[in-house]
């Protein structure tokens, strides 16, 4: 459920997640994939490509590859948001083309700037445009989607597993007084920034002297049991209600609520800056008398285009501790 207000000091200013980044990396062309693809363990033909180490896939022939299964998912262009819109658990309409073979020639390639709405939920994905169709990583699409995919170096094949997850590939673990939980290989914590039991991850390179993404980990205490969570809810809504309605530079606060791979109730809440040009969003997962509070600062910065991705791998793995 999705519950938002419109600050009072800036309601003729829409800012409705108005920028959405594509993670772009250089690369020359995009080479056929060679690999065995399997699904569920039956062999399937995709036209994939390998780009940087990793393989592209064309978002539709995934969708019809998995639709009928319990992770299947439409895709249709939303022409009011200008975006590609896809939505879980509803059956794919096949528009015609899909599963088409290549023609086995490397390709050449442009940065794909199509905005994808996830559940009407802004989502990024590692993109690129070959030929006219938009090819996503696979792996990304796993991740958001929550089917499984394998890598098995010996056989040479990709497995997309429609019955299992998705697990992050070589993920990093913590252990903290409060809990445990994982980061994406690719995000890791620094020991310069962490301090008072808040903890700090950057991308991997990223210097910690200057204003870069980062996500937050900290734990603290608040009067109610887990059966209140809605009234907790409710004051922190209150609270950043009244931050933003203050602030000259904030434009919308949104609330979601679901809950994380292992159960716990999580309430996000997301605020969109336009001035400094970051967008925030704090996901506290609701204990008996405690939370977790994971803070998402998106700086925009390209080289950390996958933070989204990072701060849902903890939240999604958290567990408190024993």
């Amino acid at each position: 459920m999705r519950f938002n207000v419109k600050c009072g000091l800036l309601a003729i200013i829409p800012i409705l997640f108005s920028s959405f980044p594509i993670a772009v990396f250089a690369t020359d062309q995009a080479v056929p994939t060679t690999a065995g693809v399997f699904v569920d363990g039956v062999s399937k033909s995709f036209d994939a490509y390998n780009i940087n180490g990793n393989n592209y896939f064309k978002l539709r022939d995934v969708a019809y590859a998995l639709s009928g299964s319990a992770k299947q998912f439409e895709v249709q262009w939303d022409a009011a948001a200008g975006a590609v819109a896809l939505r879980t658990g509803a059956a794919y309409t096949a528009v015609g083309g899909e599963m088409s073979a290549g023609d086995g020639a490397a390709k050449a390639l442009t940065p794909a700037d199509a905005k994808v709405l996830l559940n009407d939920t802004p989502v990024v994905l590692n993109a690129y445009n070959i030929g006219g169709y938009n090819y996503c990583k696979l792996r990304d699409l796993g991740r958001i989607l929550h089917f499984g995919v394998q890598w098995d170096a010996a056989a040479w094949s990709v497995t997309i597993a429609t019955t299992a997850d998705y697990t992050e590939e070589n993920a990093i673990s913590y252990m903290k007084s409060f809990g445990a939980y994982s980061t994406t290989i690719n995000w890791v914590e620094s020991a310069e920034l962490s301090q008072n039991d808040r903890y700090y991850y950057l991308r991997r390179g990223q210097n910690p002297g200057k204003t870069v993404s980062n996500i937050s980990v900290e734990s603290g205490r608040h009067r109610y049991a887990e059966s209140d969570h809605q009234i907790f809810r409710d004051g922190i809504y209150r609270q950043l209600l009244k931050q933003v309605s203050n602030d000259p530079d904030a434009g919308f606060l949104f609330g979601d609520d679901s809950t994380t791979a292992k159960g716990y109730m999580l309430y996000t809440f997301t605020i969109e800056y336009e001035g400094p040009g970051r967008t925030v969003r704090m996901y506290y997962i609701v204990g008996d008398y405690k939370y977790i509070l994971i803070t998402e600062t998106d700086c925009h910065d390209r080289d950390a285009a996958d933070i989204t991705f990072a701060a849902k791998a903890i939240a999604d793995s958290f567990e408190w501790a024993k």
